[in-house]
C-alpha cells in the first residue's frame, strides 16, 4: 500500500508514523510511469566515476570525473571526449576535487575547492577566466564560506556552509576536534563573494556521521558512523532563484523565495522500504567507497610521512524504514528530479515534480543505473560494468504536462 505523509515540517518518518499512515486519496490523474531501459545513446569511451555533468546548448556535455581527474566536454554526435583545460594551478587550470554547475547564460563554472577559486566556462565549454573565492593563504579560509554548488539564470551562486568550528591551539584546549553545526545555512551569494544572504538552514549531515579525527605518531586515523537512514535534509536551486526542499524525510516540497514566506507543495504518496541486512552492508560499502576514493583525489592518501588508518563502523542503531526520498535535483526547464528510496540492487526509481512539488511521472531506469544530470528535455545516467568501469548514457525523455 502507498501512503501519503500528514506530517508537518519538523517530524521526522519513523515506524509509529508509516503504521498509522492513511491511505492516500486521489490526487487527480494518476503520474504515468516512464521505463528508460532502451533508447539511451551511449558514450563508447569509459569513465572511471563520474560526479556530475552539465550540458551546453549546442547539445555537449561538460563531465567531471574524479578519479581520472578530467574535466572534459563530452560530444556524444562526434564521439569524442576533449579536455576543458589540464590540472595544475596556472592561469586557466583546475584541480579536483571541485563541483560543477550551470548558471546564468549557459556560462558553466567549475568550483575549485583545493585552490579557492572559480574555472568560469563559455557557453560552448572554453576556459574564459579564473575567479578567486577564498584566500587561498589561509587554509581555514573554505571554513567560513559557502561552497557554491548552484546557479540560477539571474546570476547568483548557491551553496551551503561548512557548518565546521576548528578549536583554538591553546594550551588548555582539551581537544583539537573540530566541532560539527547541527544545522547550516543555504546562501545565496553573488559570483565571487564568499557570503551572501542565508535562505533557510537545514540539518547538517555531517554530523550524524560522527567523524573523529586523531594523530598518533606518523598515523592520521579518521573513523566515521555510517548514516542510519534516518531522514535528512536536501535542497536545490531552480532556474528563477527560488530554492527547492524536502526537510524531515518528509515527501513534500518546501519552497523558499526571498523575501517572501515559504510555501508548500502538496503531499506525495510513497512506498516504505524496510532497512534490512543488505541494505545495513550497502550503506556501509558506500560510504567506504566514497571516503577512500576521496581520499585519492585529495591525496590525502599519499601524503608523505603520513599514514591514513580509515574505518567506518555502523551506527548504534538502524532505522526501521528507509526516508522516501534520497536527493533532489532541478534541471534547466526548471522541474524537480527526486531521487526515491530504493531496496538494495533495485533499479533507481526517480520521480518527476513541477516548479511548485506537484507529481508529474515517475521514472524508472534500468538495472545498474543512476542519475548522474539533467539537460533540455535530456536525462543523463551512468550505468556501470562488471570491471567497475562508468558509461554516460542519454535519454531523451516524452514530453510532460
Amino acid at each position: 500500500m502507498r501512503f501519503c505523509q500528514q506530517a508537518t515540517s519538523g517530524m521526522a518518518i519513523t515506524a509509529a508514523m508509516l503504521a498509522t499512515a492513511v491511505p492516500c486519496a486521489a490526487q487527480g490523474r494518476p503520474a504515468p510511469t516512464i521505463v528508460l531501459d532502451r533508447g539511451a545513446k551511449e558514450f563508447a569511451d569509459p569513465f572511471s566515476q563520474l560526479g556530475a555533468l552539465i550540458e551546453l546548448r549546442d547539445g555537449r556535455v561538460v563531465v567531471m570525473d574524479g578519479k581520472e581527474k578530467l574535466l572534459n566536454v563530452v560530444d556524444f554526435a562526434a564521439g569524442t571526449s576533449t579536455p576543458v583545460s589540464r590540472v595544475g594551478s596556472g592561469p586557466m587550470e583546475y584541480k579536483i576535487p571541485g563541483t560543477l554547475f550551470g548558471t546564468s547564460r549557459d556560462t558553466v563554472i567549475y568550483f575549485d575547492m583545493a585552490q579557492q577559486r572559480m574555472l568560469v566556462l563559455s557557453p560552448g565549454g572554453k576556459p574564459v577566466r579564473t575567479v578567486p573565492f577564498a584566500d587561498a593563504k589561509d587554509p581555514l579560509a573554505m571554513l567560513r564560506s559557502a561552497i557554491p554548488s548552484s546557479g540560477d539564470t539571474l546570476g547568483h551562486l548557491f551553496g551551503q556552509s561548512i557548518g565546521i568550528t576548528m578549536p583554538r591551539p591553546d594550551a588548555g584546549t582539551a581537544s583539537m576536534m573540530p566541532k560539527f553545526a547541527d544545522t547550516v545555512d543555504v546562501m545565496r551569494m553573488e559570483r565571487g563573494a564568499t557570503s551572501g544572504t542565508a535562505m533557510t538552514r537545514i540539518r547538517n549531515v555531517i554530523t550524524k556521521s560522527q567523524p573523529k579525527m586523531e594523530m598518533s605518531g606518523t598515523t592520521f586515523k579518521i573513523t566515521i558512523t555510517a548514516p542510519d537512514y534516518r531522514a535528512n535534509d536536501s535542497w536545490t536551486a531552480l532556474p528563477d532563484g527560488r530554492i527547492a526542499l524536502l526537510r524531515d524525510g518528509i515527501y513534500r516540497i518546501h519552497i523558499v523565495t526571498a523575501g517572501r514566506p515559504e510555501t508548500l507543495g502538496p503531499p506525495i504518496a510513497f512506498t516504505p522500504v524496510p532497512v534490512t541486512v543488505a541494505e545495513r552492508k550497502a550503506m556501509v560499502d558506500s560510504l567506504k567507497k566514497a571516503t577512500t576514493e576521496a581520499l585519492k583525489a585529495t591525496g590525502a592518501e599519499s601524503a608523505p610521512g603520513v599514514k591514513i588508518d580509515f574505518q567506518v563502523v555502523e551506527p548504534q542503531t538502524w532505522a526501521a524504514f528507509k526516508p522516501a526520498y534520497v536527493n533532489l535535483a532541478s534541471s534547466p526547464d526548471g522541474r524537480l528530479w527526486v531521487s526515491l528510496s530504493s531496496a538494495a540492487g533495485a533499479p533507481a526509481r526517480i520521480d518527476v515534480l513541477d516548479g511548485m512539488g506537484t507529481l508529474l511521472a515517475h521514472v524508472q531506469l534500468a538495472a545498474g543505473e543512476h542519475p548522474v544530470g539533467w539537460g533540455r528535455g535530456t536525462l543523463y545516467t551512468v550505468r556501470t560494468d562488471q570491471d567497475d568501469l562508468q558509461y554516460l548514457r542519454r535519454y531523451a525523455l516524452p514530453a510532460l504536462r
